[in-house]
Parts: structure tokens; sequence; C-alpha cells
């Protein structure tokens, strides 16, 4: 299984730096997992309401 780290969030565009206590979620698939972070809850909340309006361009 691969993992991958997303820095970019989804909702702003904008590089999470500081990696720690920040929220994220996990995109599970058969041959690899995407872990996104975002730079706050509420963002984190928009993307899982609807995944598909805030995809990351480089991984659609």
């Amino acid at each position: 299984m691969t993992y991958r780290i997303e820095t970019t969030d989804p909702i702003t565009g904008k590089s999470v730096t500081q990696l720690m206590d920040m929220p994220y979620v996990v995109e599970d698939s058969e041959d690899d997992s995407l872990i996104i972070y975002f730079e706050s809850e509420q963002n984190r909340d928009l993307y899982l309401k609807d995944p598909t309006e805030h995809r990351l361009e480089h991984y659609e």
C-alpha cells in the first residue's frame, strides 16, 4: 500500500506547513491512501460535506 500526503488545503488552496494537530482526512482506496490536511476544522467539515466539489486538481 502507498501513502500520499497532501498539504494543500483543497478549500483555500493554501499550503499547510505546520501539520501537527491540524485536521485531516484519510481517503482510502485498494492501492493507496491519501492524507489531506486542512487549515481548520471548518474547512475539513466543508470538504466532508461534498468532497467532489473540492477535488484536488492534481489527483483528479
